[in-house]
């Protein structure tokens, strides 16, 4: 068995979700797997005396992880079914969340490391899934698809807080004119005392964004030509590597941060910008037939608990698109064009 499929059997052994015929095979492999029967038991003294010793932020963190193992469990089934409705079972499977073991999974022998340990955390938000966890100092943070948040605790000090960011997150920092807090990135980084923003960077196109919605604060770029900017709410800074420069505009702050509530709105949005995101979340690759379908004009509103078909079908009722999968592709071409 693949390492996922073992995690997830145990998970749900333990968690009394097994179906009958996973009790079955979860009794043959105990009989016939030493290895399997030894990480079996350490698991059930580790889920039987985990409730106490876990916050409500790991349990939370460790079910998002969990989540997107089974995510990439599923999604890996897709290559061999190329009928539609195959496609359409799994990618509905993938909107149901399951309650599984937290405990246990990440402690196993088949674990290949440790991302939590000596004070240091990593907080990562599976494809398609959005995570939210509080830090030492009471900061909400909301994490989006494919993203990750990492620190030491030692990085919350008496004159300092800070975290490093690679992908997209919301937070909201509470108050505290003596101890700034950082948002760190490989592009730029942000200073606060106390506001709700959202940061988002890009390593490969190198650009780095920050939307505030309330408060104010300092962005500042790495590397040897500094720049620093104050960003007041309501605006929208964008640092392009190959430019060196802070570009701002005034935007609607809610339009860049409604994903934390599961939604994703778009106002007069390209169609390549909106393909962007759904690529984002469902872990797929969009290609377009045109390529001057990649300009067409869009407007709407995704949520991330709807499926990617209940995605596409939304776009090709509202425009003159059609589409087809194939092994985790999305090819969008014109309706009027369908053979």
């Amino acid at each position: 068995m693949e390492k996922y499929d073992i995690e997830i059997l145990l998970g749900k052994i333990l968690s009394g979700n097994a179906t009958d015929e996973e009790q079955d095979k979860h009794q043959k492999l105990c009989q016939e797997l030493p290895e399997y029967a030894k990480a079996y038991k350490q698991s059930q003294k580790l889920w039987g005396g985990a409730v106490g010793r876990m916050s409500d932020e790991d349990i939370a963190c460790d079910k998002a992880k969990v989540q997107g193992k089974l995510n990439r469990a599923l999604l890996s089934q897709i290559k061999k079914h190329k009928q539609k409705m195959a496609f359409y079972r799994i990618a509905a499977a993938i909107a149901i969340p399951i309650a599984i073991a937290v405990s246990v999974l990440f402690n196993l022998n088949f674990q290949s490391k440790n991302e939590r340990s000596a004070g240091k955390t990593k907080i990562y938000a599976p494809m398609g899934h959005i995570a939210s966890c509080q830090l030492p100092d009471g900061t909400m943070v909301w994490i989006n698809s494919g993203s990750t948040v990492s620190y030491d605790i030692s990085d919350f000090k008496s004159d300092e807080r800070s975290v490093q960011l690679e992908g997209e997150a919301y937070f909201q920092v509470p108050k505290n004119q003596k101890v700034p807090f950082f948002v760190r990135t490989k592009i730029a980084n942000v200073k606060v005392t106390g506001t709700s923003f959202n940061v988002k960077t890009d390593t490969e196109s190198e650009i780095f964004e920050t939307v505030l919605n309330d408060g104010i604060v300092l962005l500042s770029s790495n590397g040897r030509r500094k720049k620093e900017i104050k960003l007041n709410p309501g605006e929208r800074a964008v640092y392009r590597m190959d430019r060196k420069q802070f570009e701002i505009q005034n935007v609607d702050a809610e339009m860049y941060s409604s994903w934390r509530n599961g939604e994703i709105i778009f106002r007069d949005a390209t169609l390549k910008d909106l393909m962007l995101k759904l690529e984002q979340i469902y872990d797929i690759q969009v290609l377009f037939e045109d390529p001057e379908m990649a300009n067409y004009r869009f407007r709407g509103m995704f949520s991330y608990n709807s499926n990617l078909i209940d995605a596409l079908e939304k776009i090709k009722s509202t425009a003159r698109i059609d589409y087809y999968i194939k092994d985790k592709k999305v090819w969008l071409r014109n309706e009027i064009k369908k053979e």
